[in-house]
């Protein structure tokens, strides 16, 4: 008998682990989210080096490129313009990570499409963005 068939017949309810709760979150809240706003049928998941842990913990490949992903990129690392396609980010709040945010938006030539969509990791406070 597995650990969550333990939990969920002495509770009597429904158990979804940790990993479960935030899989459907990442690609039901923030991707799938994403799929009825975006004109686009393909678009690129940018993510620092916490929320790729995040990601890769939660979620398998397959399961984001069907939520219509077909490229991930480090927000740290030089890109490629992609003005045909749409992007979300997924970040943490942090100064410098906002700080490149706000560049891939500010540029004469946009990296990407107009509509990006931009996740935080936690709460993101308006200091935030005084960069």
């Amino acid at each position: 008998m597995s650990m969550d068939s333990v939990i969920s017949s002495r509770s009597g309810a429904d158990y979804r682990s940790f990993r479960q709760i935030t899989r459907d979150r990442l690609l039901f809240e923030m991707l799938r989210s994403t799929k009825k706003s975006s004109k686009s049928a393909w678009k690129v998941l940018i993510m620092d080096k916490l929320t790729v842990k995040i990601m890769s913990f939660s979620c398998k490949m397959a399961d984001v490129m069907e939520e219509g992903v077909s490229l991930v990129e480090d927000l740290y690392m030089r890109r490629q313009p992609l003005p045909l396609m749409d992007a979300i980010y997924f970040i943490q709040p942090t100064k410098e990570n906002i700080r490149i945010f706000m560049s891939d938006m500010s540029g004469k030539i946009p990296l990407y499409k107009k509509y990006v969509s931009c996740a935080f990791t936690c709460l993101c406070m308006l200091y935030h963005f005084q960069v």
